[in-house]
């Protein structure tokens, strides 16, 4: 940060200067003795700020109206696990709230005298308001073939609105596996040479940029002869001819779009890192400590760089973190600001 960061007060327009420089602010009442300024900062960024405070104001006596300062920051505590936790990367809904406390908890934790985290966290939250590169984007970055459709949000979503969209357009066979009699029916779609390959294009190149994960050999495997057929029938055919492969094609199609959403959404070495810092907030407060090394350990392994810890929000098993007040929302005293935050998605299968 430009200003030198030695007392909770330069912390804290620091802090605002940085916000504002990089998320931008809103201002009411100009030119007015009313008026009011503060950051449009995102729900991760209030989180981390939040996480690198928390455990130095509970730490202080309370006296000289400690009590009150207390309850107002009781408050912001609930107010980010009501409203930042949905959508992190969103304008934080309740930012006039969040400064205009954060300004007097940090004046009076300059009036209790109560130490400062290292430099390295102001480096990191720093970081985090000027990157926004710190998200792992999950599924697809574009509409594919045929239409953009909304609300998808992974691969397994995207490849049920393509089944659904040509099974209208085109009507469907409903059909068993072939060369069975039984077997479960699926209703499979009448798509063209055309679409089959628009389809397997697509597809193949999504397959070929996500991670390999378990069972990567075998999808590959029957994916490439699913394409063999298409290369023979499908492009050599009438774009417009229904594909006689059909049945055995959104099969495997399906198949392979699964195991590409798995892979998107697998688990990469910062995932595993926060896997750790889970195990260790499980233990919090009595283990805090031997958590902490643990946590720290496991992000400089998977991240490289401590400095960029707190940029890492991530939306994992933890909404309940903020409960009851009573959890400290720093792993480690000041080495790193880390909130886990919820995303539980199940996986369904909506198009059967």
């Amino acid at each position: 940060m430009s200003i030198e960061i030695t007392t909770w007060l330069r912390a804290f327009f620091a802090l605002q200067a940085s916000a504002m420089e990089s998320r931008g602010f809103i201002e009411v009442d100009a030119g007015t003795d009313d008026a009011a300024r503060w950051p449009r900062t995102t729900g991760h960024d209030v989180v981390a700020i939040a996480a690198v405070l928390d455990p130095y104001i509970r730490e202080q006596p309370l006296r000289f109206g400690g009590h009150g300062l207390a309850r107002r920051w009781r408050t912001v505590v609930d107010d980010l696990e009501r409203n930042a936790l949905d959508e992190p990367r969103a304008e934080y809904a309740e930012n006039r709230s969040f400064w205009r406390t954060l300004a007097p908890m940090c004046v009076y934790l300059h009036s209790e005298g109560a130490p400062l985290p290292p430099p390295e966290v102001w480096e990191a939250l720093q970081a985090l308001m000027f990157d926004g590169s710190e998200f792992r984007n999950i599924g697809p970055r574009g509409d594919g073939p045929f239409k953009h459709f909304d609300n998808v949000k992974t691969f397994d979503d995207l490849f049920n609105e393509q089944y659904k969209y040509l099974r209208d357009a085109r009507g469907f066979d409903e059909l068993t596996p072939d060369g069975t009699p039984t077997g479960k029916k699926l209703k499979i779609p009448r798509s063209t040479n055309a679409e089959v390959v628009a389809l397997a294009d697509y597809w193949s190149k999504q397959f070929a940029d996500v991670r390999e994960v378990f069972g990567h050999k075998d999808t590959m495997q029957r994916w490439k002869r699913a394409l063999a057929d298409i290369d023979q029938i499908a492009r050599t055919g009438d774009p417009n001819a229904v594909y006689p492969k059909n049945n055995a094609f959104w099969r495997d199609l399906k198949s392979t779009a699964i195991h590409i959403a798995v892979a998107d959404e697998a688990p990469t070495k910062w995932d595993m890192a926060k896997d750790a810092i889970k195990d260790s907030v499980k233990n919090l407060p009595d283990n805090i400590k031997v958590g902490a090394e643990k946590a720290v350990t496991a992000v400089a392994s998977a991240a490289g760089d401590l400095a960029q810890g707190v940029g890492k929000i991530a939306n994992e098993a933890g909404k309940g973190l903020f409960s009851g007040f009573g959890t400290p929302l720093l792993v480690g005293a000041g080495l790193l600001g880390l909130f886990l935050i919820s995303r539980n998605r199940a996986s369904t299968e909506k198009s059967s």
